[in-house]
């Protein structure tokens, strides 16, 4: 049994992707979307650099980098789970602002294979779960970036792990403590 379907369950049945419609997942109808990360996957060279970029391109609208889950530019919404320490954690653990419960992936170990399977195809790998706007990463060589840049938002980071105190939401606060 491949690497991906074993990761699948609803209750104890295991669930195979084939089991589910195209139409409802963005025309992947199978675990045939991720032919491109074999079981055996080994994550290839990759550059930080392009992969920061390729993260504030593509993932940073909704998800942080901080262990406090802040927002740190403009016109990002505060919708997914912090990416710190993304690295080698079970699916389902961070908090999710405005979601359900239901609305996860679940029984997932996010290391090289899944977070690029999950970067290509969210709503195969979660089964149609989550409710993103986000269709995928076809490139493997962004995606390949990506994972190297998440592998080192951990506590070894330490502009990342300890960033500045946020600043007051209240604005007069604000001003008062500028004098």
């Amino acid at each position: 049994m491949p690497f991906f379907s074993q990761i699948w369950s609803w209750g104890s049945k295991p669930i195979q992707c084939d089991e589910f419609s195209g139409a409802m997942f963005g025309g992947a109808a199978s675990i045939a979307a991720f032919d491109d990360v074999p079981d055996d996957f080994v994550l290839p060279e990759g550059s930080v650099k392009k992969g920061e970029k390729y993260f504030k391109k593509y993932c940073s609208q909704c998800h942080s980098i901080y262990p406090d889950n802040r927002m740190t530019r403009g016109g990002q919404t505060q919708l997914g789970p912090t990416m710190f320490n993304v690295y080698g954690r079970a699916s389902g653990i961070e908090e999710i602002q405005q979601k359900l419960a239901t609305d996860r992936v679940e029984q997932v170990l996010w290391l090289e294979a899944a977070l690029m399977n999950y970067m290509k195809n969210p709503r195969v790998m979660s089964a149609g779960r989550v409710q993103m706007n986000f269709a995928g990463i076809k490139d493997f060589q962004t995606r390949v970036d990506i994972v190297h840049y998440l592998k080192t938002l951990d506590w070894n980071n330490d502009e990342i792990a300890h960033p500045p105190e946020k600043p007051a939401s209240f604005a007069p606060l604000r001003w008062m403590s500028k004098s």
